[in-house]
């Protein structure tokens, strides 16, 4: 009796053993595969824009210069938030960098103290980038000595990418299949796709505007009642580039 059990655990042992070795087999079988890639883009116009405007004083002593900085810095920030009112939710303003710094002269051969210079800065984050000459118009006329770091960038909500990484994909899969047919294949599944949606920040801007002759023209007209409207400034983004990329490996046969 012992005997027949021993014979039958050595059976199921062995069947076990056959099993798991068809299953390995199986599953380590090589396929042929093909890889192929697409890659689409589209243009498009920026619908952000950042921008910083600075503020310069320098005085007799440091809390003299701070303070004609700080009235300064809040009259722009006055005038930039009628914009922000006039379209809620798409202009951010906020606090920039801020330094207080001595400034010296030598004279013979001796470091003297002549006064200090406050600097501070104003950055303003806006979807609306149609009224971006106006809001520097305006922050000049406010005081601003100083425009910086004028930029542009897209905000994606995903729609496009989705437009182009489909487009990719069935371009991806067309070259595959001629490819295939090229060798007397077929496809017969797919085995990997990568794909990749990106912006492309390398737009370039148009910035004109002659600011000391803007400025001496504010002051001329200022209270005049027959004074003339400047044309804002003029702001011409380049566009933007949205780039979507697919790499697919199909199985053939």
């Amino acid at each position: 009796m012992k005997k027949i059990i021993i014979i039958l655990l050595l059976s199921m042992i062995c069947t076990e053993q056959e099993v798991s070795s068809s299953m390995i087999e199986k599953i380590s079988e090589e396929r042929g595969y093909i890889s192929s890639s697409s890659e689409k883009t589209k243009d498009v116009y920026p619908n952000i824009a950042e921008v910083t405007f600075t503020k310069e004083t320098t005085a007799k002593t440091i809390e003299a210069a701070s303070i004609e900085n700080k009235e300064v810095i809040n009259e722009i920030k006055k005038e930039l938030e009628k914009y922000k009112k006039e379209k809620a939710d798409t202009t951010e303003i906020s606090t920039g960098a801020y330094t207080a710094n001595p400034n010296y002269i030598y004279k013979s051969n001796k470091k003297q103290l002549t006064g200090y210079t406050v600097t501070n800065s104003i950055t303003v984050r806006t979807k609306s980038t149609e009224m971006l000459g106006k809001m520097i118009d305006s922050a000049i006329k406010a005081g601003a000595d100083r425009v910086n770091a004028l930029s542009f960038s897209y905000e994606n909500d995903g729609t496009i990418c989705k437009d182009l990484i489909y487009e990719a994909a069935r371009e991806a899969e067309n070259i595959a299949q001629v490819a295939a047919n090229s060798a007397k294949h077929t496809i017969k599944g797919v085995k990997a796709i990568h794909t990749g949606c990106y912006t492309q920040m390398n737009n370039t801007t148009n910035f004109r505007n002659n600011y000391s002759a803007k400025m001496m023209s504010f002051g001329a007209n200022n209270g005049a009642e027959d004074a003339v409207a400047e044309p804002a400034t003029s702001i011409t983004p380049g566009k933007i580039k949205v780039r979507a990329t697919v790499n697919a490996e199909y199985y053939v046969k």
